[in-house]
């Protein structure tokens, strides 16, 4: 069947395929789910139709990268990311890290959905990986754990995309476990160098941060603009984009009084009110101090 569907080498063909790859993954997650005695055979078919729709998804990729392919790509693994992050699941359903190049190319894509729902499925993963890694169930057999280094590349993605968003740190690669999003260091230098080129105080690694991000940046301005609009006697507003030394300056200047932690918690806010949540779920997931946030706002 799929010889007959990709026959005809088009974008349309190969995301009709992997629609199906995921109503069968969903179907026999199912059936997981209502009758456990089909767990031991149900191991190693899962694994095997991931990892072989992984390289499709990647495939398409390299032809298309239009929203309506990207969403059908995303659909796949939010569909994965709530099979492997279910309890009942996580001794029958391996977890199965997406390509590398899938994962930076549509964290790249400048589509404000596409991150989104992209952050939202790594945070997914996160919680499974948590939920694998709890003390195993008697007779389990502690084989089927994840190696260190496979965690670890996997953390390396969550790293690379908090450093561009919340870090202002794109393409590190000295931080533990970061990847440098898979960019070539030489790359980076160029790069680099042009944007030092343009001749302004811009520099490469915050281009893809909350306040200069293509996707993200109306968000976070608009955001700043709400809170002129209900304060009283300020006599100047920002003129973006927001920086540490720029709300300073504002304060000094009759502006808006705002910090710096209170700007990048409020846009979080601001993006989850709108619908756009996945990028606060991953960074409430991933970031320790966010994470404390999080559950003192819950309590409150």
């Amino acid at each position: 069947m799929e010889e007959a569907l990709l026959d005809d080498d088009t974008a349309e063909s190969k995301l009709a395929l992997l629609s199906f790859y995921r109503n069968l993954l969903n179907r026999w997650s199912v059936s997981v789910l209502t009758d456990p005695q089909l767990s031991a055979t149900a191991k190693e078919p899962i694994t095997a139709l991931v990892n072989h729709a992984d390289t499709l998804a990647l495939s398409i990729v390299q032809s298309s990268q239009t929203v309506m392919t990207l969403s059908t790509i995303l659909s796949f693994y939010e569909s994965i990311a709530s099979i492997i992050s279910h309890p009942s699941l996580k001794n029958t359903v391996r977890i199965i890290i997406p390509p590398t190049e899938l994962i930076y190319t549509l964290h790249f894509t400048p589509s404000l959905t596409v991150l989104s729902r992209l952050c939202g499925i790594l945070a997914l993963y996160k919680r499974a990986f948590e939920i694998a890694m709890t003390p195993k169930n008697p007779g389990v057999d502690e084989q089927e754990g994840y190696l260190k280094g496979y965690v670890n590349h996997f953390n390396g993605f969550l790293m690379d995309i908090c450093n561009c968003i919340w870090r202002g740190r794109a393409f590190n690669t000295t931080d533990t476990n970061a990847q440098g999003c898979g960019m070539h260091p030489d790359i980076t230098q160029l790069l680099g160098r042009y944007v030092k080129g343009l001749g302004t105080d811009l520099s490469l690694m915050p281009l893809f941060s909350l306040s200069f991000s293509p996707v993200l940046c109306l968000l976070t301005i608009s955001f700043v603009r709400k809170l002129e609009d209900a304060a009283e006697d300020i006599e100047v507003r920002h003129p973006g984009p927001v920086t540490t030394q720029s709300l300073k300056q504002l304060e000094r200047d009759g502006g808006l009084r705002l910090s710096w932690a209170d700007y990048r918690l409020g846009s979080l806010h601001f993006m989850e009110n709108r619908g756009v949540a996945g990028v606060g779920e991953l960074m409430y997931n991933t970031m320790k101090h966010l994470m404390s946030a999080r559950e003192k706002e819950q309590k409150s």
